[in-house]
């Protein structure tokens, strides 16, 4: 054996070996961002990676048939002078592997850090200056209705195929179609969505036929660039023939260049039957709008285009859209039956065109609610990567970058977050949901004057669209000031029929003490609502029938398969049972609802498990586990204090329940003396009972102190109930509104 290492070491093999090595190193770490770059698929990456790998033994086989010499290549045999040879291609090798292992490690740094791999693109570069262009919405020539349908499908299928292009900026259409009917002039219009060209057009359908003109102008000089009419017979075909002709023309005027996989996508034909295609537009338009009644009906017309074409992928995309957004901003339908519906049709969708992007975005936002509800397992980095795909596939998807925000702010990565969605904002300028979200993430911060800002903001862009209002209601009455709180949530009540809204207010009665009130208003909820079910139970707690509700909804909670038990009766079910001192259910409903804490050998407190956590510590302490409460309190509290005091998003009363929780009643009462003083007023927004009733206050209700500081919050709590009522007699919510507007 040590003679045929030495052999080997006389040839040269083992530096060939290491050099070609380090070689492959590259090649492979280049192949694996280059390749997708050009459209090649996970299969051409594999054999890429196989004739490397042959390679290998090629050149380990010609190193020891072959020496390199001064006189050029020979074979082994005929090698004279063979010592001084050696010394010479040995030192050569030598410096050859040594600036090899410099460029290998210089790719490899590259790809990862940068995070090129895996079309990891950093959003500096995902924001690089690329030419920009608005589609505005199609103007219809036709006295029909279903012509606007037409045409606005026309529209949005071009905008699609635009957006895929990575190498241009394309406005997305919720920003777009808010220029339906507008007065502005283009050059207005290019400033506001700081694009440099904008495409007009317009549909004409008679009988079988149909007309389309279109124009690319030039945003800042207002001069036509292009432009080109259309006449073809009415055939799904010639349809879709059209929108990859103009594409392709307004990519060429724009100088983009288009991959081979952007030709093949933009070339695609999603369906052959008009009636599929026209129901899919009305769905999509629908679904834009994001209200429970818009939702509802994107849904059947969804359904309905798959019912006239099954093989339409885009179409099961968006029903699972519209069921999973009804699920999560209006619990319109129970989670695990919408969960399964969506799975369902995004496996679909996918099977049926494995490049949708939309359909990635959406599976990205699935498995993103899932893994946020529990923090367990890996599907943030499962939602991770459906996001970068649907970006991957579609660089313009402002929705995939929302998402994806969300996502980043769940895991705490709140910079992250900010610039993902302001890249959504940036192709998205208009859009409804960023608007909505981003100042979530301010108020998380604690930075409520700018949160509120662009809440009122979002109404000035969006005035029919309920959800700012909602979000800045539940913000100010996290800042105490829950008198504002509810004329905001009056006005997203008058703009939308929302079950969610009337909970809110549902909640504020409660705060206020006027249960009468948020009894008759709970009775309101429409039967088929999902959250009408737990309507006997709520009405239990509401008449302080304690003992009935936790029956009601430990009832509805065991009822449940496991793994698929809902939050409500669940979080419910908890605070009932410590209320009414049945620790044992209190426990088990508590590590229900955060299996985390049951499920990780480390103890977890992080913003998502503190309020567990600390009914957690209770519970335990109330059980005589007194060092096992010491523990989750001492490891709640650090994180309590890096958490904004008030809002929304702030921690509350938590420090001072831990402080009273910990024997620290003098900390405590100056740490509830100061958040009193900054406004505190309710623990409305997560809790089931007043600060009076608080369990976890025990240590302090026997003060002086904490009765006085009780009695000054009744009477701020009474004024304030005192402005809504005159208010509601009134019908005048104006003076209430303009508090926040003075920030």
């Amino acid at each position: 054996m040590p003679s045929f290492i030495s052999e080997l070491r006389r040839r040269n093999v083992l530096r060939v070996a290491a050099a070609y090595a380090l070689v492959a190193w590259i090649i492979i770490e280049a192949g694996s961002v280059l390749l997708p770059t050009f459209g090649a698929t996970e299969g051409v990456f594999q054999v890429y990676v196989i004739v490397v790998i042959i390679g290998f033994f090629v050149a380990v086989v010609l190193a020891w048939i072959f020496e390199i010499t001064p006189e050029g290549v020979k074979r082994d045999r005929d090698v004279v002078q063979r010592d001084q040879v050696n010394a010479r291609s040995k030192s050569t090798m030598n410096y050859l592997i040594i600036g090899l292992l410099a460029v290998a490690l210089g790719v490899s740094i590259t790809f990862n850090v940068t995070g090129l791999r895996n079309g990891e693109v950093p959003i500096e570069a995902a924001v690089a200056e690329k030419p920009a262009i608005a589609v505005l919405p199609f103007a219809s020539l036709s006295s029909d209705a279903e012509n606007l349908i037409f045409a606005d499908g026309i529209h949005g299928d071009i905008l699609t195929q635009l957006a895929n292009i990575g190498s241009c900026k394309v406005i997305s259409r919720s920003s777009v179609m808010e220029y339906r009917n507008t007065t502005k002039n283009v050059r207005q219009i290019g400033e506001e969505l700081d694009v440099g060209s904008v495409l007009q057009g317009s549909v004409q359908r008679v009988g079988d036929n149909v007309r389309i003109n279109v124009q690319l102008v030039d945003a800042k000089n207002d001069v036509n660039v292009w432009a080109r009419t259309y006449d073809r017979q009415l055939t799904a075909q010639n349809i879709f023939n059209i929108q990859t002709e103009i594409s392709g023309a307004i990519a060429a005027a724009l100088e983009t260049t288009l991959t081979p996989a952007e030709q093949v996508r933009m070339a695609a034909k999603p369906t052959s039957d008009l009636r599929a295609y026209s129901a899919y537009v009305s769905g999509r338009d629908e679904l834009s709008l994001r209200r429970l009644e818009t939702l509802r009906s994107a849904r059947q017309h969804f359904r309905q285009a798959i019912d006239y074409d099954p093989g339409y992928a885009a179409a099961y995309a968006g029903l699972a859209e519209s069921v999973l957004l009804l699920e999560n901003n209006h619990q319109a339908l129970p989670q695990a039956e919408a969960f399964a519906i969506v799975r369902a049709n995004l496996q679909k969708a996918l099977e049926l065109d494995p490049d949708l992007a939309d359909a990635y975005a959406v599976k990205g936002l699935l498995e993103s609610k899932v893994w946020q509800q529990t923090r367990v397992g890996q599907g943030n980095v499962e939602a991770e990567a459906a996001f970068r795909r649907a970006i991957e596939l579609n660089p313009n998807h402002a929705s995939a970058y929302m998402w994806f925000a969300m996502l980043r702010d769940g895991e705490e990565r709140d910079e992250e977050a900010i610039e993902l969605f302001q890249r959504s904002m940036e192709l998205d300028p208009l859009g409804r949901i960023p608007f909505t979200n981003l100042p979530m993430l301010y108020a998380q911060r604690g930075q409520s004057d700018e949160a509120i800002r662009l809440w009122l903001k979002a109404m000035q862009v969006h005035p029919e669209w309920p959800m700012p209002q909602l979000y800045l209601a539940q913000h100010l009455a996290g800042l105490g000031r829950l008198d504002e709180s509810m004329a905001w949530i009056e006005q997203a009540s008058a703009l939308a029929n929302d079950p969610v809204v009337d909970l809110f207010t549902v909640r504020l009665y409660v705060a206020f003490g006027d249960t009468e009130k948020a009894v008759e208003l709970l009775k309101t909820l429409p039967a088929e609502h999902q959250l009408a079910r737990y309507m006997d139970g709520l009405v239990l707690l509401l008449n302080f029938d304690f003992q009935g509700a936790l029956n009601y909804f430990s009832a509805i909670a065991a009822s449940e398969e496991p793994g698929q038990t809902s939050e409500i009766p669940v979080q419910v079910a908890a605070q009932i049972a410590i209320v009414t001192d049945d620790l044992d259910k209190a426990r088990e409903f508590v590590l229900l609802d955060e299996p985390i804490l049951r499920e990780d050998a480390e103890l977890r407190v992080d913003t998502f498990t503190i309020p567990a956590v600390i009914r957690l510590a209770y519970i335990s302490q109330r059980q005589g586990d007194s060092d096992y409460a010491r523990e989750l309190l001492l490891a709640a509290l650090p994180v309590v204090r890096d958490l904004p005091r008030l809002g929304w998003f702030g921690q509350g009363i938590q420090e001072v329940r831990i402080l009273a929780m910990l024997g620290r009643e003098e900390d405590a009462l100056a740490a509830l003396r100061t958040l009193v003083d900054d406004g505190y007023r309710n623990p409305v927004l997560t809790d089931l009972w007043s600060l009076e009733d608080d369990p976890f206050l025990a240590a302090l209700r026997d003060d002086e102190r904490f009765t006085a500081i009780l009695d000054e919050v009744d009477r701020s709590m009474q004024q304030m109930y005192d402005r809504v009522l005159q208010a509601e007699r009134s019908g005048d919510w104006s003076s209430l509104r303009a508090a926040a507007r003075i920030i």
